[in-house]
């Protein structure tokens, strides 16, 4: 499957200015975006992370509510050695409450639920660099 999708017009997008612009083109032109869900960005929305708020990037909601796209969490797991696991799972559901601030905050809540399990699940398996809580 992910052999098929990168063969199927997939680039690879570099964080910044450009970002946004060539993800909306992705999705124009019918194709799909994949994003790193826990990174943490100053400019973002205040979202409850382990029962804290944390600066996350609302940009997951704002493409798959503009787009109507289906959000497929996928985590990937180390096994031994340089051996790993693929999982995919069920849509996340798209709030459609008419107040788009609330539809965002809500779906990247759904998306901070659904880390916060899978870290839960196997702490040793998340790796994060920077703090997610600055305070």
């Amino acid at each position: 499957m992910i052999a098929r999708l990168r063969s199927s017009n997939g680039e690879l997008i570099p964080k910044g200015a450009v970002a946004s612009r060539r993800a909306v083109a992705a999705l124009r032109r019918g194709g799909h975006v994949s994003l790193l869900a826990d990174q943490k960005l100053n400019e973002g929305i205040a979202v409850p992370f382990f029962g804290r708020p944390a600066m996350t990037a609302p940009a997951l909601a704002l493409l798959a509510l503009r787009f109507d796209c289906a959000v497929l969490p996928a985590r990937v797991e180390r096994l031994e050695g340089a051996h790993f696991r693929l999982t995919l799972y069920p849509p996340l559901e798209l709030p459609r409450t008419g107040d788009r601030d609330a539809d965002i905050a809500a779906l990247m809540m759904a998306v901070n639920a659904t880390l916060e399990g899978w870290i839960r699940e196997c702490p040793e398996q998340w790796f994060w660099v920077h703090s997610r809580w600055p305070e």
